[in-house]
């Protein structure tokens, strides 16, 4: 659960011009943003060379493949937009 609250963390630090307008940023965009070689899925190591340094979020990784997609993102979305996960302090 922790680590999911760090991914919450970093997605809002992703999306903080976004946030400032229309709350949370869409999904879509942050997976282009993380997924720097655009093979629609986001592993361990685009997560780590991402602007914030925090262990991989396996838990949101639902089908244990090693990387999150889409679904998977916007279900680590909605957790934290669902209150599932406590937004971040700070």
């Amino acid at each position: 659960m922790k680590n999911l609250m760090l991914a919450a963390a970093l997605l809002l630090a992703f999306a903080a011009p976004a946030l400032a307008q229309d709350g949370p940023p869409p999904a879509e965009d942050v997976m282009a943003m993380v997924d720097t070689n655009h093979d629609g899925f986001i592993d361990a190591m685009e997560w780590a060379a991402s602007p914030a340094p925090i262990p991989f979020p396996a838990e949101a990784d639902t089908n244990k493949d090693g990387k999150i997609d889409l679904a998977e993102l916007k279900a680590l979305f909605a957790a934290f937009q669902s209150g599932q996960i406590p937004p971040p302090q700070g």
